[in-house]
């Protein structure tokens, strides 16, 4: 099981204390709202917003870490990232609402939901930027201080403008009249939500393909066998393998 990103650690979030309310039959009111919104995330590429999720997913994760009941929230957290790559690779979930509920599953089935909901909704709906907000706000819900993770969200929501602005990233791409989604973007990596990382995107490819090797279906729950993954031609590259499309 992978460990949390360092700056992450370093929070000292983790603690087994959950003053926060958490009523499950009214659980949706506490980040089902606008009040996580932020006029940059439509200027961001869909990958990028995804990204900003995924990265938000594991403040919650690491809040509960102290709880011991995270685990397999890691995992998922894991197989979310593959997903980011392509949403096959992150299978489909559907957490029992009696089993993982109270101060620390329920708060987890939330964000792994939301996370859920993003990923496989892309190929109809690909704006994860509205997870992404009541991502951002189930995160402040549950953190007893919160700027912590204020500062952070500025420092990647500053460093995603640079690199994965539509108007950056794909500021050379000619328009394609029929593709579906123009502004998804290429898949936006961890360490591009690492403020202690550099990040440079043109060592994105090879990150992603070492990282896509690395995993092993057979020990994650969450990640789709080779098997289970569609053609070759509908990933970007053969199964656990990345090899970025170029484009038009």
């Amino acid at each position: 099981m992978s460990p949390p990103p360092d700056y992450l650690a370093a929070t000292g979030i983790a603690v087994d204390d959950y003053p926060f309310a958490w009523d499950a039959w009214e659980s949706d009111a506490y980040y089902l709202t606008d009040a996580g919104a932020d006029e940059r995330l439509p200027l961001l590429t869909g990958k990028a917003r995804l990204a900003l999720l995924i990265a938000s997913a594991e403040w919650i994760v690491q809040r509960f870490s102290a709880s011991g009941q995270h685990h397999e929230a890691v995992l998922y957290i894991t197989a979310a990232w593959a997903g980011a790559v392509h949403p096959a690779y992150c299978v489909r979930v559907d957490l029992d609402e009696s089993v993982w509920a109270g101060p620390v599953l329920g708060p987890l089935r939330a964000a792994i939901t939301l996370l859920d909901n993003a990923l496989h909704d892309l190929g109809t709906d690909p704006d994860p930027g509205r997870e992404a907000v009541w991502m951002r706000s189930l995160v402040r819900h549950v953190l007893n201080d919160p700027r912590p993770f204020d500062d952070w969200w500025e420092a990647c929501m500053h460093r995603l403008l640079r690199f994965h602005a539509i108007d950056v990233e794909l500021a050379q791409r000619k328009p394609d009249l029929f593709e579906n989604f123009p502004s998804e973007g290429a898949p936006v990596p961890p360490q591009a939500c690492d403020p202690g990382q550099a990040y440079d995107p043109a060592q994105n490819e090879a990150f992603w393909d070492a990282w896509l090797q690395g995993l092993d279906p057979g020990t994650n729950p969450f990640l789709a066998s080779p098997g289970e993954l569609p053609d070759d031609d509908e990933l970007p590259g053969p199964p656990y393998r990345y090899r970025a499309r170029q484009q038009p």
